[in-house]
Protein backbone atom coordinates (compact mmCIF):
# COMPACT_ATOMS: atom_id res chain seq x y z
CA UNK A 1 0.00 0.00 0.00
CA UNK A 2 2.99 2.32 0.44
CA UNK A 3 3.93 1.43 -3.33
CA UNK A 4 5.22 3.89 -5.78
CA UNK A 5 2.53 3.45 -7.40
CA UNK A 6 -0.04 4.43 -4.29
CA UNK A 7 2.23 7.47 -3.99
CA UNK A 8 1.62 8.53 -7.60
CA UNK A 9 -2.09 8.39 -7.26
CA UNK A 10 -3.01 5.41 -9.70
CA UNK A 11 -4.02 2.85 -6.96
CA UNK A 12 -5.83 4.29 -3.95
CA UNK A 13 -6.90 3.14 -0.74
CA UNK A 14 -10.03 2.23 0.82
CA UNK A 15 -11.09 1.72 4.31
CA UNK A 16 -14.40 0.93 5.76
CA UNK A 17 -16.33 -0.04 8.84
CA UNK A 18 -18.85 -2.16 8.83
CA UNK A 19 -20.99 -4.06 11.87
CA UNK A 20 -21.34 -7.25 10.69
CA UNK A 21 -22.22 -10.37 13.03
CA UNK A 22 -19.10 -11.19 15.04
CA UNK A 23 -19.03 -14.62 16.76
CA UNK A 24 -17.76 -16.12 19.97
CA UNK A 25 -14.81 -16.31 20.90
CA UNK A 26 -11.19 -15.04 22.53
CA UNK A 27 -9.09 -16.84 25.30
CA UNK A 28 -11.59 -20.30 26.00
CA UNK A 29 -10.87 -21.60 29.35
CA UNK A 30 -11.28 -25.51 29.57
CA UNK A 31 -13.15 -25.60 32.74
CA UNK A 32 -12.67 -29.35 32.71
CA UNK A 33 -8.94 -28.77 33.50
CA UNK A 34 -6.92 -28.56 36.80
CA UNK A 35 -7.67 -25.52 38.99
CA UNK A 36 -9.84 -23.87 35.74
CA UNK A 37 -12.76 -25.09 37.76
CA UNK A 38 -12.87 -22.34 40.46
CA UNK A 39 -14.30 -19.02 39.07
CA UNK A 40 -12.10 -17.09 41.46
CA UNK A 41 -8.94 -18.14 39.26
CA UNK A 42 -11.17 -17.56 36.29
CA UNK A 43 -12.11 -14.11 37.40
CA UNK A 44 -8.38 -13.67 37.49
CA UNK A 45 -7.44 -14.74 34.29
CA UNK A 46 -10.18 -12.72 32.87
CA UNK A 47 -8.80 -9.13 34.28
CA UNK A 48 -4.90 -10.28 33.66
CA UNK A 49 -5.66 -10.92 29.85
CA UNK A 50 -4.63 -7.71 28.12
CA UNK A 51 -6.23 -8.01 24.83
CA UNK A 52 -6.77 -4.11 24.54
CA UNK A 53 -3.40 -3.36 25.62
CA UNK A 54 -2.50 -6.34 22.45
CA UNK A 55 -4.79 -4.35 19.95
CA UNK A 56 -2.64 -0.99 20.39
CA UNK A 57 0.30 -2.38 20.41
CA UNK A 58 0.63 -5.59 18.45
CA UNK A 59 -2.44 -4.46 15.86
CA UNK A 60 -1.37 -0.68 15.73
CA UNK A 61 -5.29 -0.16 16.88
CA UNK A 62 -7.02 -1.66 13.81
CA UNK A 63 -8.95 -4.23 15.40
CA UNK A 64 -11.93 -3.68 17.98
CA UNK A 65 -12.01 -5.30 21.39
CA UNK A 66 -15.28 -8.13 21.20
CA UNK A 67 -18.05 -6.13 24.01
CA UNK A 68 -18.81 -9.98 24.97
CA UNK A 69 -17.12 -13.53 24.72
CA UNK A 70 -20.71 -15.08 22.88
CA UNK A 71 -19.65 -12.24 19.75
CA UNK A 72 -21.25 -8.76 18.65
CA UNK A 73 -23.34 -7.61 15.80
CA UNK A 74 -26.65 -9.40 16.05
CA UNK A 75 -28.95 -6.30 16.65
CA UNK A 76 -31.38 -6.54 19.55
CA UNK A 77 -30.05 -10.09 20.84
CA UNK A 78 -27.18 -8.49 22.21
CA UNK A 79 -27.25 -6.88 25.73
CA UNK A 80 -26.75 -2.91 24.62
CA UNK A 81 -24.62 -2.36 28.17
CA UNK A 82 -21.83 -5.86 26.93
CA UNK A 83 -18.73 -4.44 27.78
CA UNK A 84 -15.31 -6.49 27.92
CA UNK A 85 -13.32 -6.17 31.14
CA UNK A 86 -10.68 -3.95 31.41
CA UNK A 87 -6.91 -5.24 32.14
CA UNK A 88 -6.48 -4.81 35.61
CA UNK A 89 -3.38 -6.88 37.36
CA UNK A 90 -3.71 -5.54 40.93
CA UNK A 91 -7.73 -6.45 40.98
CA UNK A 92 -6.66 -10.09 39.23
CA UNK A 93 -4.09 -10.87 42.23
CA UNK A 94 -6.73 -10.72 44.41
CA UNK A 95 -9.10 -13.36 42.61
CA UNK A 96 -5.89 -15.37 42.37
CA UNK A 97 -5.16 -15.44 46.44
CA UNK A 98 -8.82 -15.93 46.91
CA UNK A 99 -8.21 -19.11 44.72
CA UNK A 100 -5.25 -20.10 47.14
CA UNK A 101 -2.12 -18.74 44.72
CA UNK A 102 -1.24 -15.80 47.52
CA UNK A 103 2.19 -17.02 47.56
CA UNK A 104 4.79 -15.34 44.61
CA UNK A 105 7.99 -17.77 43.48
CA UNK A 106 11.04 -16.87 42.63
CA UNK A 107 10.20 -16.17 39.02
CA UNK A 108 7.70 -13.83 39.86
CA UNK A 109 4.62 -16.26 38.89
CA UNK A 110 2.15 -17.21 41.78
CA UNK A 111 2.22 -20.59 43.61
CA UNK A 112 -0.63 -22.19 46.23
CA UNK A 113 0.18 -23.82 49.44
CA UNK A 114 0.88 -27.23 47.05
CA UNK A 115 3.56 -25.58 45.31
CA UNK A 116 1.72 -25.70 42.08
CA UNK A 117 2.58 -22.77 39.35
CA UNK A 118 -0.35 -20.27 38.45
CA UNK A 119 0.73 -21.18 34.69
CA UNK A 120 -1.55 -22.18 31.96
CA UNK A 121 -0.81 -22.77 27.94
CA UNK A 122 -2.14 -21.09 25.47
CA UNK A 123 -3.31 -22.82 22.26
CA UNK A 124 -3.56 -21.36 19.01
CA UNK A 125 -3.42 -22.18 15.09
CA UNK A 126 -0.54 -19.74 13.32
CA UNK A 127 2.30 -18.97 13.64
CA UNK A 128 1.55 -14.96 12.50
CA UNK A 129 -0.53 -14.85 15.69
CA UNK A 130 2.27 -15.65 18.23
CA UNK A 131 3.30 -12.03 19.02
CA UNK A 132 -0.29 -11.62 19.92
CA UNK A 133 -0.39 -14.15 22.51
CA UNK A 134 3.61 -13.06 23.70
CA UNK A 135 2.28 -9.65 24.57
CA UNK A 136 -0.46 -11.64 26.65
CA UNK A 137 1.85 -13.93 28.11
CA UNK A 138 3.91 -10.48 29.08
CA UNK A 139 1.70 -8.59 30.56
CA UNK A 140 0.06 -11.58 32.63
CA UNK A 141 3.35 -11.57 34.73
CA UNK A 142 1.99 -8.63 36.03
CA UNK A 143 -0.52 -10.40 37.84
CA UNK A 144 1.40 -13.49 38.80
CA UNK A 145 -0.18 -15.16 35.65
CA UNK A 146 2.08 -17.68 33.57
CA UNK A 147 0.89 -18.18 29.98
CA UNK A 148 2.97 -20.66 28.23
CA UNK A 149 2.56 -20.63 23.93
CA UNK A 150 1.30 -23.77 22.61
CA UNK A 151 1.44 -23.53 18.84
CA UNK A 152 -0.36 -26.20 17.17
CA UNK A 153 -0.45 -26.01 13.12
CA UNK A 154 -3.49 -25.00 11.45
CA UNK A 155 -6.16 -27.11 11.50
CA UNK A 156 -4.18 -29.46 13.78
CA UNK A 157 -5.43 -26.89 16.32
CA UNK A 158 -9.05 -26.67 15.82
CA UNK A 159 -8.88 -30.89 16.02
CA UNK A 160 -6.81 -30.37 19.27
CA UNK A 161 -9.16 -27.83 20.50
CA UNK A 162 -12.33 -30.29 20.03
CA UNK A 163 -11.00 -32.99 21.51
CA UNK A 164 -10.59 -31.06 24.60
CA UNK A 165 -6.83 -31.14 25.10
CA UNK A 166 -6.42 -27.62 25.34
CA UNK A 167 -6.65 -25.47 28.76
CA UNK A 168 -7.13 -21.94 27.21
CA UNK A 169 -7.48 -21.82 23.63
CA UNK A 170 -7.02 -18.71 21.65
CA UNK A 171 -9.87 -18.89 18.76
CA UNK A 172 -12.77 -17.08 17.41
CA UNK A 173 -16.04 -18.26 15.69
CA UNK A 174 -18.06 -17.33 13.18
CA UNK A 175 -21.20 -16.07 13.11
CA UNK A 176 -24.61 -16.01 11.71
CA UNK A 177 -27.32 -13.23 12.02
CA UNK A 178 -28.64 -15.06 15.39
CA UNK A 179 -26.67 -16.11 17.96
CA UNK A 180 -26.42 -19.48 18.42
CA UNK A 181 -25.95 -20.64 22.00
CA UNK A 182 -26.34 -24.52 22.44
CA UNK A 183 -23.45 -25.77 20.76
CA UNK A 184 -21.05 -23.78 22.67
CA UNK A 185 -22.98 -24.03 26.35
CA UNK A 186 -25.36 -26.36 26.15
CA UNK A 187 -24.68 -29.30 28.57
CA UNK A 188 -25.31 -32.03 26.10
CA UNK A 189 -22.45 -30.82 24.64
CA UNK A 190 -19.85 -30.43 27.47
CA UNK A 191 -17.20 -32.90 27.93
CA UNK A 192 -17.39 -34.33 24.73
CA UNK A 193 -15.05 -34.14 22.10
CA UNK A 194 -15.85 -33.03 18.39
CA UNK A 195 -18.33 -30.43 19.96
CA UNK A 196 -17.71 -26.32 20.19
CA UNK A 197 -18.06 -26.63 23.56
CA UNK A 198 -14.69 -25.23 24.17
CA UNK A 199 -15.15 -24.25 27.80
CA UNK A 200 -16.49 -27.60 28.80
CA UNK A 201 -18.86 -25.52 31.32
CA UNK A 202 -22.20 -26.31 31.99
CA UNK A 203 -24.89 -25.65 34.27
CA UNK A 204 -28.56 -26.64 34.67
CA UNK A 205 -30.15 -23.16 35.11
CA UNK A 206 -28.37 -22.37 31.83
CA UNK A 207 -29.35 -25.40 30.02
CA UNK A 208 -32.96 -24.14 30.66
CA UNK A 209 -32.19 -20.67 29.22
CA UNK A 210 -30.98 -22.25 25.89
CA UNK A 211 -33.56 -24.39 25.41
CA UNK A 212 -36.17 -21.79 26.08
CA UNK A 213 -34.67 -19.50 23.89
CA UNK A 214 -34.33 -22.15 20.97
CA UNK A 215 -37.84 -22.76 21.71
CA UNK A 216 -39.25 -19.46 21.71
CA UNK A 217 -40.89 -18.29 19.38
CA UNK A 218 -42.30 -13.97 20.26
CA UNK A 219 -39.23 -11.99 19.06
CA UNK A 220 -39.38 -9.58 22.39
CA UNK A 221 -38.96 -12.66 24.51
CA UNK A 222 -35.79 -14.52 22.43
CA UNK A 223 -34.35 -10.97 23.15
CA UNK A 224 -34.97 -11.09 26.80
CA UNK A 225 -33.96 -14.97 27.05
CA UNK A 226 -30.56 -14.07 24.86
CA UNK A 227 -29.82 -11.21 27.29
CA UNK A 228 -30.07 -13.62 30.35
CA UNK A 229 -27.82 -16.31 28.52
CA UNK A 230 -25.50 -13.51 28.06
CA UNK A 231 -25.19 -12.24 31.40
CA UNK A 232 -24.83 -16.11 32.39
CA UNK A 233 -21.84 -16.15 30.87
CA UNK A 234 -20.43 -12.65 31.96
CA UNK A 235 -20.41 -13.48 35.51
CA UNK A 236 -19.59 -17.39 34.65
CA UNK A 237 -16.30 -15.67 33.64
CA UNK A 238 -15.48 -18.56 30.83
CA UNK A 239 -14.40 -16.38 27.52
CA UNK A 240 -12.67 -13.30 27.45
CA UNK A 241 -13.59 -11.22 24.92
CA UNK A 242 -11.47 -11.35 22.24
CA UNK A 243 -11.16 -8.99 18.68
CA UNK A 244 -12.68 -8.19 16.15
CA UNK A 245 -12.28 -6.54 12.50
CA UNK A 246 -15.08 -4.71 11.64
CA UNK A 247 -14.01 -3.55 8.26
CA UNK A 248 -13.26 -3.60 5.05
CA UNK A 249 -10.05 -2.56 3.64
CA UNK A 250 -8.63 -2.88 0.00
CA UNK A 251 -6.37 -1.15 -2.21
CA UNK A 252 -7.82 -0.42 -5.93
CA UNK A 253 -7.21 1.09 -9.20
CA UNK A 254 -8.25 4.44 -9.61
CA UNK A 255 -10.96 3.46 -12.17
CA UNK A 256 -12.26 1.36 -9.90
CA UNK A 257 -15.35 3.88 -8.46
CA UNK A 258 -17.92 3.28 -5.60
CA UNK A 259 -20.87 5.26 -4.57
CA UNK A 260 -20.22 8.29 -2.11
CA UNK A 261 -21.29 6.51 0.21
CA UNK A 262 -20.04 3.01 -0.43
CA UNK A 263 -20.11 1.07 3.19
CA UNK A 264 -23.53 -0.70 4.23
CA UNK A 265 -23.61 -2.46 8.24
CA UNK A 266 -23.62 -5.83 6.05
CA UNK A 267 -20.47 -5.27 4.09
CA UNK A 268 -17.84 -7.78 4.65
CA UNK A 269 -15.64 -6.84 1.33
CA UNK A 270 -16.23 -3.55 -0.40
CA UNK A 271 -14.44 -4.97 -3.73
CA UNK A 272 -16.34 -8.75 -3.82
CA UNK A 273 -18.80 -9.14 -6.23
CA UNK A 274 -20.74 -11.69 -4.24
CA UNK A 275 -20.97 -9.39 -1.27
CA UNK A 276 -23.32 -6.56 -0.62
CA UNK A 277 -20.76 -4.42 -2.91
CA UNK A 278 -21.71 -1.32 -5.43
CA UNK A 279 -18.31 -0.37 -7.23
CA UNK A 280 -17.65 -0.40 -11.34
CA UNK A 281 -15.20 0.41 -14.02
CA UNK A 282 -14.48 4.51 -14.80
CA UNK A 283 -13.73 3.57 -18.80
CA UNK A 284 -12.52 6.67 -19.45
CA UNK A 285 -11.12 6.92 -16.19
CA UNK A 286 -9.01 3.68 -17.21
CA UNK A 287 -7.96 5.17 -20.24
CA UNK A 288 -6.69 8.75 -18.12
CA UNK A 289 -4.85 6.47 -15.63
CA UNK A 290 -3.14 4.48 -18.39
CA UNK A 291 -2.11 7.02 -20.23
CA UNK A 292 -0.55 9.06 -17.38
CA UNK A 293 1.36 5.92 -16.35
CA UNK A 294 2.95 5.73 -19.78
CA UNK A 295 3.92 9.14 -19.57
CA UNK A 296 5.29 9.70 -16.26
CA UNK A 297 2.63 11.79 -15.36
CA UNK A 298 0.73 11.81 -11.45
CA UNK A 299 -2.18 11.97 -9.51
CA UNK A 300 -3.08 13.52 -6.10
CA UNK A 301 -2.57 10.28 -3.35
CA UNK A 302 -6.16 9.46 -2.27
CA UNK A 303 -6.90 7.24 0.95
CA UNK A 304 -10.65 7.14 1.77
CA UNK A 305 -12.22 6.32 5.23
CA UNK A 306 -15.95 5.56 5.35
CA UNK A 307 -16.11 5.33 9.15
CA UNK A 308 -20.08 5.83 9.27
CA UNK A 309 -20.41 2.72 10.96
CA UNK A 310 -17.00 2.61 13.21
CA UNK A 311 -18.37 1.20 16.48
Amino acid sequence: SDSQASKDGYIQKFWGFNQMPQGAGGLWMNTAKPLLDDINLRKGIMLATDYDGMIANIMRGDYSRKPHGLGFGHGEYDKADNKAPEFNPSKAAEFFAQAGFNEIGPDGIRVNDKGERLSFAITYGYNTWTPRIAYLKEQAKLAGLEFTLNLVDGSSAFKYILEKKHELAFLNMGSGEIPAYWEYLHSDNANKPQTNAHTNYSSPELDKLIEAYDAEFDQQKRYALSHQIQDYVTEANIIVPGYMVPYSRAIHWRWIKYPESPMTKKTESIFHPMDIANFWIHKSAKKETEQAMKKGTTFPAVSVVDDKFKL
